[in-house]
């Protein structure tokens, strides 16, 4: 096993990107990383995961901790990241991320919000001749705003995104998962000697690349149980064939303030 590695130069832990891309299971993904990169839990070539000590010393989150006190006994591989990612622990960590407001409530777009946006400039404009237009104006460009939508990451959340690559395992994961692939070329798994018969116990889950800023990975959505494709911040499709799962909200992928 490599030696630990910390994330240098990030604005928010591993663990927190990994939520902001592709959800709570990412996040669970992550924080199983972590340990396994801090050497306080091995898996065996089955797919066991075993702690290394009995004692919670290296563990730096809540859900790394959760994951370390349920490993008295072994666990398969994908249970134990989909106990994390509908933990407590979990959902905990995803309303700091609310009150950071790097995460919100997704909200569908609806076809007819230009309508709604049309009939508001119209009044806009009439405004200037029958002023009295202006308030029904203002009500028809909130909902046009309000129906237009928004994707679950917000603008500061995308800001915390931008720029961040897997500079280092534990960021891999984050970004692309243990299924993934580093650059389209190297399996995650294998920063971790994880053989892939491991890594594929976890569901598949495919998301669309979008472009990041900087950043050299792509977004994905979260959310949903564990196996399904969808997630809530926007449907996906990915190359790198990256896993997630569990329950609780949903986060990750951009999209507009």
């Amino acid at each position: 096993m490599a030696a630990p590695t910390a994330a240098t130069g990030t604005r928010v832990p591993p663990e927190q990107i990994g939520y902001l891309v592709a959800g709570p299971g990412r996040a669970a993904e992550t924080a199983l990383a972590r340990l396994l990169d801090a050497g306080l839990v091995r898996v065996s070539r089955d797919g066991l995961v075993s702690a290394v000590h009995q004692t919670e010393l290296g563990v730096s989150t809540a859900v790394e901790t959760l994951i370390l006190i349920n490993l008295r006994r072994p666990a398969r591989f994908d249970a134990v990241v989909r106990n994390a990612a509908k933990s407590t622990e979990m959902r905990t960590l995803h309303q700091q991320l609310r009150a950071r407001r790097l995460t919100r409530d997704p909200r569908p777009r609806l076809a007819a919000w230009w309508v709604f946006l049309a009939i508001g400039v119209v009044l806009s404009l009439t405004a200037f001749l029958k002023p009295w237009t202006l308030l029904g104006a203002v009500g028809f460009l909130g909902a046009a705003y309000w129906t237009f939508g928004a994707k679950p990451l917000t603008r500061s959340g995308r800001t915390a995104l931008k720029g961040v690559t897997a500079s280092d395992r534990v960021l891999a994961v984050a970004l692309e998962g243990f299924r993934g692939k580093v650059d389209r070329q190297q399996n995650v798994g294998d920063l971790f000697g994880l053989s892939q018969s491991v890594v594929k116990m976890l569901p598949r889950k495919r998301k669309k690349p979008v472009r990041r800023g900087g950043g050299g990975a792509s977004d994905a959505s979260c959310g949903g149980g564990c196996g399904s494709s969808s997630c809530g911040s926007s449907g996906s499709s990915c190359s790198s064939g990256s896993s997630s799962c569990g329950g609780g909200s949903s986060c990750g992928g951009g999209g507009g303030d």
